[in-house]
């Protein structure tokens, strides 16, 4: 119990970690159970029920189709609980100090409560990054499309609420069961997603006791990796080369990485690793890893050269066009760069519909670069 208050209160400086820890350690029955007693003593339980039917599955459905997740009541199945604690431990966090400052400043409440609700929605938005490792943009236009439901379904009980009563007869109830019985398995499963990864992740930290599995660490360093949570994905994938310096899927990991984080030198020296080791390792992407570190250090001929490389291989692949696009930009060499950028928005805009969460925003880099060559 303690460290899962120790986990609410690092909410408020340490969001994306403490998210990441209530995703392997957190119960959502506590979870729920406490927000549903802050909002009972607020008056306000109608918002956590909302939460729970209407903002949390808008998120979903919505994220799945901007972010070409798959289809959306896979997900809901899969993502629905892991997702419904997050949302219910930041909704605590932004409303629990709301809920004690309103009686130390009754006249201003309003406002104090119109604060938190922003801060929630700030924190949900951290949440759907961490569960779904989508942009900070998508998630702040997910979150706002799930409050735009919830506001919705709050207006709608408001007005219908009423007609809900004769739902409690028990003829429609025993009726509204036989016609939805089919899709009951849909909502049986919804508790299980944050089981079957709390489980696994217990699984891989049992494994990580034999000093020699280093793959046990890797496949720990992918989860923290897609929630965002670099500090610790960085020291899993540390962890697996050292333990196994030929880990090459490790090696190419902390170059993604430190790309991302714009550590260039770091990115460099991991590409390289990967391939000194394997030459085509995951489809030969660390080419196109290598090809971008250097152009950012300004090494760009030697980029155009390992970008050549990498299309030369993987023609279809909107990064590595997008790339090599600008490796010969920055040569001068604007006919060519026009060539490449066009063949990005190509190879996004017919990339199939899985591989659209990848490819997109190098579509829409390219776009943007060819409007400045025109």
């Amino acid at each position: 119990m303690a460290e899962k208050l120790g986990t609410l209160f690092q909410l408020y400086y340490r969001p994306s970690s403490a998210l990441s820890t209530i995703l392997d350690a957190g119960s959502l029955a506590l979870a729920a159970i406490a927000a549903a007693a802050l909002g009972f003593a607020m008056g306000e339980l109608s918002r956590v029920v909302l939460i729970a039917v209407l903002f949390a599955p808008a998120c979903i459905a919505i994220i799945s189709v901007w972010d070409h997740l798959g289809s959306v009541g896979v997900v809901l199945r899969r993502d629905y609980s892991p997702l419904l604690v997050c949302i219910l431990m930041c909704w605590i966090a932004a409303n629990l100090p709301a809920w004690l400052a309103s009686f130390l400043a009754p006249a201003v409440s309003f406002w104090i409560h119109a604060v938190a609700d922003v801060y929630f929605l700030a924190l949900a938005a951290i949440a759907i990054r961490t569960v779904f490792g989508s942009g900070i943009g998508k998630a702040i236009g997910t979150v706002l499309g799930g409050a735009a439901a919830g506001v919705g379904g709050f207006f709608a009980y408001e007005t219908f609420g009423g007609m809900l009563s004769y739902f409690t007869s028990p003829l429609v109830l025993i009726w509204l069961y036989f016609l939805f019985r089919p899709n009951l398995d849909m909502f049986t499963g919804l508790g299980g997603g944050l089981r079957s990864s709390q489980n696994f992740r217990r699984n891989l930290d049992a494994l990580t006791v034999n000093p020699r599995d280093s793959d046990a660490h890797y496949q720990l360093g992918l989860i923290y990796q897609q929630r965002r949570n670099y500090t610790e994905a960085i020291s899993r994938f540390t962890k697996a080369v050292e333990i196994d310096p030929g880990e090459t899927d490790a090696h190419h990991q902390l170059g993604v990485i430190a790309l991302e984080q714009k550590r260039y030198e770091d990115a460099r020296r991991h590409f390289a690793a990967t391939l000194a080791l394997d030459d085509k390792h995951s489809s030969s992407e660390a080419w196109r890893g290598l090809g971008a570190a250097d152009l950012q250090l300004g090494k760009t001929e030697q980029a155009l050269a390992e970008l050549q490389k990498y299309t030369d291989r993987r023609e279809f692949d909107p990064e590595g066009l997008y790339w090599l696009g600008e490796a010969f930009k920055k040569l001068g060499r604007v006919a060519e760069a026009k060539d490449a950028f066009q063949r990005a928005v190509e190879a996004a805009r017919t990339s199939p519909p899985h591989r659209r969460r990848y490819t997109s925003a190098w579509g829409r880099q390219a776009k943007a670069e060819l409007r400045t060559l025109s």
